[in-house]
């Protein structure tokens, strides 16, 4: 009765596979901040090269750095990690049971330097 059961069963199972792929697949490309911290490279070569102004590039660089965020949000949501929703300045975690801190430091204002 068994080897007729997984017989019939055979189908399912391998669907099931395939969506686990894809949604492992799917989740990888989800949180995949390689492509945009390329970006920010590239936008760094541009300002040294001349072909874009500072103004420029600190609003594609702020631009680029609220993406990097927002994907280390989703990290932390798939991992079941609260989202972290800092307003700005400095976020230091400590607790009495745990061996060491955590600081981490935000800046969601553009900044805007006079040369």
């Amino acid at each position: 009765m068994l080897l007729i059961d997984d017989l019939l069963l055979l189908p399912i199972s391998g669907f099931k596979f395939i969506f686990r792929t894809l949604l492992k697949a799917a989740e990888e490309q989800y949180t995949d901040d390689a492509p945009i911290k390329e970006r920010l490279l590239e936008l760094q070569v541009e300002l040294e090269s001349g072909e874009i102004s500072e103004e420029e590039y600190v609003q594609a660089e702020a631009a680029i750095i609220r993406e990097l965020r927002e994907i280390e949000n989703r990290k932390r949501e798939l991992a079941g990690v609260p989202r972290e929703e800092a307003a700005g300045g400095l976020v230091f975690r400590g607790g009495q049971q745990s061996s060491g801190a955590s600081v981490t430091f935000h800046q969601d204002t553009e900044r805007k330097n006079k040369y």
